[in-house]
Order: C-alpha cells, then structure tokens, then sequence
C-alpha cells in the first residue's frame, strides 16, 4: 500500500506500507505494479492513538445508559424527566443512567437517594453512577433486584440506595456476562485509536481471556490485579499483561507498610504498579511507598489531578511516569470553579509542569468518567480555560505525543519510519489544519499492522 502525499510533521512525503511495517518514507515514491494507493492530498498520517487509561466494559455499557449530569442534565427536575424519557423507551427493564453530579454543589446532603428516586423516578428497576466511579443510587426497584441475587445490603444501603466503592460486587451482582464491546471498539477505531490500556483494578485472568478473544482488532495492554501473571504467557503482540493496579482512596488508606510490600510484589514479578492518585494525600503514601520499594522506571501515576510543586519534584525525583485526563479541565471546568480552592487552581491537572521537568507523560480518557474521544482531550491540552493555565498548556505536537507514546513505556515515541509497525492514522485535513481545531478532527483511514480498520 502506498500513501501519495502525506503530511508529516509538514513535509509532505510518500509512504509505502508492506505486511505490517511502514516498507519507505521519501519525498516521491512511484507506484509498484498492482499496488494499492491512497491518495491522501496532504492529509496529515499519525502513529495510531493509544488511549492509556481506559475501563472498556464500563464504557461499553456507557454507550446504552442515560447521562445524567452537566452538561447534558443541569437540574433535578431536567433528570427525572429524562429518567422517564429513557423509561418509556424501554420498557420492564433497568434505567441505567452515569455522570450524576450534584447540581448545587457536592455537598452530601445534595446528592439525590432511593426516596428522590422513588418519588422522582420510573416504575423499574433504576442505578445512576456518580460521575466519581465511586457511588451507585439505587430506587427501592434496584435494590430489591439486588436482594434477589443474594447480595447482603446493608441498612445503610437500604436506607439511602447508596453504595460506595463497591463496583465489583454490583457489576457481578447484575452484570456477570462480558459487555458486547465490538460497538464501542469500532467507534474507538473511528478517532484512530488502534490501542488501548485497560485500567480496571478487578481485572482477573478470566478478563484477560475475555479480551483476548473479544477486542480484536483493537492491541490492548491489560492491567488489573496481581494475578495476571497467571496469564503472562498467554499475552500475544496484540493483547499483553500489564501493570499492577493499585486503587486506594482517602477514606480506605492502606498503611505505608502494606502498600510498600504489594509495590515490592509487583516489581518481583516485572511488573510496574499504576497507582490511582486523584487527591493529595493519595499521591503522597503512593510516593512514599515507591520510594520505600525502590522506584521503577515502569512504575506510573494515574490521573495525578491535584499536585504541588514538592510532589512535582518528588515525581521527578524517583524517576517514574504520569498518565493523566486533560480533557477533565475542560469537561469539569464549572465545577472545579466551585469546589477547588484558587490557590490550588495552579495544581490541578498540571501537563506543562510535567512536560518541563522531563516527566514521562501520556494520556487516557479515563472512559466512561470522560469522553473517549482522543482530540477532545488533545484540545484541552492546547487550549485550557484561562483560570486554570498557568502555563500548563502544551503545544500541539506535545498534545499529540501524549496520545503516541509506546502503551507500555511512555518514554517511547512511536513515530512514521522505515521499520516501524504500521498502526496509522490518516486524517482529512493537514497538520496545520488539524491543530487549529482538534476537538473538530476528521479521521479517514485507521490502520492496524498494515490492515485497513477504519474508512470514513
């Protein structure tokens, strides 16, 4: 196959693609005979995207449930006429809504319960997850469905229909066969992604399988708990074992000790640790954990929303990797305005800190909490709103590179030339073009190890 024409880093060149690896890059190359070309009239052709931070059957199931928060709901009486909306639609089954965020703040005593749900809602089943991930809101239908399944629901829970932190045992509880993900695969394929890591911390051997079979031909790291190195040696060049995933909130702690030795466990059996660090106090047991087990360089910070200038240096000190969201700038920006402190707007999110101290940086969606949708978050990083900058913006082809890293060492720039594996990504328009409106980019050709995947 031979791209006529092609941008790349505004040279326009040709590129010849041969099984699975880009065969020559030159300013004119003639056509073989019974060659195919794409005449690409200066389409810009990018590595293929790699979303590094992603729960693919949570987003899966993202795509049939009802949103339920800003921007597309902003007020209680706008969400109980969409729950009755997406009753009507589909009768005698669940109402499974995401992205609830309170309209008046994040107070608790404003966060809607099973009496609003009751009162408010349809006659079904009904769950909304907060836009955290952390908390389920059951009617008394939902939970009543719970009960049937032998799941033990505490008064709590029966008193409020809140379930913290217990995802796992809902998703088993009403979920146990795998997502159908090919709907959410080929729209990934649509915005050029050709890859994925999937960050779900219960990831098993048996979900490892799982994608294994089902996620072709999308390559995906998997990372998840430490028992997937029962599977190491079923990874395949598509579908690899990946990081140790640590997931610890500020209310469930662990002590510096316990999560020193599951750091320890993690880098005996060769693999990195991916910590979720969203407060400040998260990220520094994780730092000093790290530190206590003797950091690796496949070690890595998720997400990393809130850190100060000690912990910048700290992150840098030990030599170890961030994957963070910028489009949640911009998605929540309204609600950071509110409820983060002005003196920490300088801390949060940061990109062009990282970028200046020779951070290892990369990007996911963290989908379904925001959009999987690569260049709305690449246009977040280039243009952040005002009140959060602080010169944490990045350039254009530095918004890219958070999205063409290698999935399991960022600290490798997958780039177009003579050997390298043929995951590409032809755009519509040229690079300039796209730069100056990424949210608004036009993807025409995905492919995956030379194959064609995606046409527009």
């Amino acid at each position: 196959m031979l791209f006529k024409k092609v941008d790349l880093e505004n040279s326009v060149q040709d590129v010849r693609i041969r099984d699975d690896r880009v065969l020559d890059v030159a300013v004119e190359l003639v056509a073989e005979e019974g060659e195919k070309v794409i005449h690409a009239n200066g389409g810009a052709l990018l590595p293929g995207l790699h979303d590094h931070h992603i729960h693919m059957n949570a987003t899966a199931a993202s795509l049939h449930s009802l949103k339920c928060g800003p921007p597309d709901i902003s007020s209680e009486e706008e969400l109980a006429a969409a729950l009755q909306i997406a009753a009507a639609e589909r009768p005698q089954t669940w109402v499974r809504g995401i992205g609830y965020y309170p309209f008046k703040g994040n107070e608790e005593n404003n966060i809607i319960d099973r009496d609003w749900l009751d009162k408010n809602g349809p006659d079904c089943p009904v769950r909304i997850q907060h836009r955290s991930g952390r908390l389920w809101i059951f009617n008394t239908k939902g939970l009543n469905a719970i009960n049937s399944t032998g799941t033990s629901l505490g008064e709590d829970i029966l008193s409020t229909g809140h379930i913290y932190d217990a995802d796992a045992s809902v998703y088993e509880a009403l979920a146990p066969d795998p997502q159908n993900l090919s709907d959410l695969i080929n729209l990934l394929l649509s915005y050029g992604i050709t890859g994925v890591t999937e960050v779900t911390p219960r990831n098993s051997p048996e979900d490892f399988l799982n994608y294994l079979k089902h996620t072709a031909p999308l390559k995906m790291a998997v990372m998840g708990r430490p028992t997937l190195i029962d599977v190491i040696d079923k990874s395949t060049a598509r579908v690899s074992v990946g990081h140790v995933k640590l997931h610890y909130h500020d209310h469930d702690l662990p002590s510096l000790e316990t999560l020193t030795q599951e750091i320890e466990e993690a880098h005996a059996q060769g693999r990195g640790v991916a910590s979720h660090c969203v407060t400040h106090a998260e990220l520094l047991l994780t730092l000093s954990a790290i530190e206590a087990a003797g950091p690796s360089e496949k070690d890595r910070i998720e997400h990393a929303a809130i850190v100060t200038q000690d912990a910048l240096d700290w992150i840098k000190q030990l030599n170890i990797g961030v994957v963070t969201q910028p489009n949640f700038i911009v998605a929540r920006e309204q609600a950071y305005r509110q409820d983060i402190e002005r003196d920490m707007h300088a801390n949060l999110w940061r990109l062009g800190s990282f970028r200046k101290k020779e951070i290892p940086l990369a990007a996911g969606s963290d989908a379904p909490f925001g959009s999987f949708n690569p260049w709305q978050a690449i246009h977040a990083a280039i243009r952040r709103p005002a009140i959060f900058d602080d010169e944490e913006t990045l350039s254009p082809e530095d918004a890219l590179k958070l999205y063409t890293t290698e999935a399991t060492n960022m600290r490798i720039q997958r780039n177009i030339k003579k050997g390298a594996v043929a995951d590409l990504c032809l755009m519509h328009q040229s690079r300039s073009a796209l730069f100056k409106d990424p949210k608004n980019a036009k993807v025409h050709m995905t492919l995956i190890d030379g194959k064609v995947v995606y046409k527009s």
